[in-house]
């Protein structure tokens, strides 16, 4: 889980006991990753996953109209399933990002997001059995807007239904009103969370992108005791090494540290242990020789006394001159895909897929490097959504595929 202590940069602080409000990430759909699976409930036929627009790269989900303004079938719901054991003396927070865009006619006069248009938060806590329409976004007089974080509407849960309207038609992108940035507040007391996010078109040029999905807990917390100096990350491009240092002030006996790794900030790994080597060592440092990621990769510790623990701040570094970039395509696909390697890795790499219930339809291995495109048969899957989980050398990848 993802502690929101983020400073991409140097940072020096001192951690002696305080007690703060703290952010952990329960769960995400990012689309192109994802521990949360989303996905479009009928599908109607004008939703589905497209890449022209997105926060993370590089895809969205988006429902668009192609009606005369009747059509009921441009309508659907953007399904997060349940979530059990949550903690009911936290608070949780539900976000996502909203942009309405008008991409697929451009020309239409009928372009853009008028009042008759929605998105609307629907919101369960007891397994799906009720749910209430928390928030409703609509659009007004064929307004448009792009990802941006200007527009924010927030509220918290009560069980009754908040509209936000543009105040004009047009470009609502940089005005305040193109509402982007969406967040519930759950208030302490649910152990169990669902959500669905109604969408509805009815013309040509209306629609709707939805992207980076989040459920976090909001909780008291208190700062561990190990005053934490420095912490930072640097890339050797000789040795295409990461090298991570830290400075504490005091260490003593049964405090170590434990060197966490992501690729999108917000599900991290174990990659190393650190114990000090005498009591008030200073000074740290640990190199990670397997940068697995060509771009941004992220990094933190974990410090341990006894049966406590905190983070550190996430500290940031750009992986060059090695490429680890594995790709799934065509997508949507018919009879085959294929899983492409664009960079220099080389290796084993697994190739499962599942279906929307979790089962294992396919499971195939080979070896990258003597090839860099393996071909997978797909014809006999039926026609739906499917989960592609990719592993290579420790790094494992998930992507939505469609047939």
């Amino acid at each position: 889980m993802k502690k929101l202590f983020i400073i991409l940069s140097f940072l020096f602080v001192s951690l002696f006991g305080k007690s703060q409000t703290c952010v952990d990430t329960i769960a995400f759909d990012n689309m192109e990753t994802f521990n949360w699976f989303g996905n479009w409930w009928i599908p109607a036929p004008t939703a589905g996953f497209f890449t022209n627009a997105s926060v993370s790269p590089n895809a969205s989900a988006v429902i668009y109209g192609a009606g005369n303004g009747t059509s009921g079938i441009e309508q659907d719901w953007y399904v997060m399933p349940n979530i059990t054991g949550l903690n009911p003396t936290s608070t949780h927070r539900f976000s996502f990002r909203l942009a309405s865009y008008v991409f697929s006619s451009p020309g239409a006069t009928t372009r853009g997001v008028d009042n008759a248009d929605f998105v609307e938060v629907q919101l369960s806590t007891n397994g799906g059995v009720t749910y209430f329409g928390e928030m409703r976004i609509r659009g007004f007089s064929n307004a448009t807007w792009d990802y941006n974080t200007l527009g924010v509407a927030s509220k918290t849960a009560n069980g009754l239904a908040t509209f936000y309207t543009p105040i004009a038609g047009g470009n609502r992108t940089t005005t305040g009103d193109g509402f982007s940035v969406i967040q519930l507040t759950i208030p302490p007391g649910s152990t169990q969370i669902a959500v669905d996010i109604l969408c509805r078109v009815n013309s040509a040029g209306e629609e709707w992108w939805i992207d980076n999905v989040l459920l976090e807990e909001i909780y008291s917390c208190t700062i561990f005791p190990i005053e934490l100096i420095y912490f930072g990350t640097e890339y050797d491009k000789n040795n295409k090494d990461v090298i991570v240092n830290w400075r504490a002030s005091t260490t003593e006996l049964g405090e170590y540290f434990i060197i966490e790794k992501s690729l999108d900030s917000y599900t991290f790994d174990s990659i190393g242990i650190v114990y000090p080597t005498e009591i008030g060592t200073n000074n740290f440092q640990f190199v990670d020789e397997s940068p697995i990621y060509n771009g941004y990769t992220y990094y933190r510790l974990k410090m341990v006394e006894n049966s406590t623990h905190n983070y550190s701040n996430v500290s940031v570094v750009e992986v060059k001159n090695f490429v680890n970039k594995i790709i799934v395509h065509p997508n949507p696909f018919n009879d085959y895909i294929k899983v492409q390697n664009l960079g220099d890795y080389y290796g084993p790499c697994e190739v499962k897929i599942y279906n929307t219930m979790g089962a294992e339809v396919i499971s195939q291995s080979f070896q990258f490097g003597t090839i860099n495109k393996q071909e997978i048969n797909t014809k006999d899957l039926s026609p739906g959504i499917y989960n592609a989980v990719i592993k290579t050398n420790g790094n494992t990848e998930s992507y939505k595929i469609i047939k």
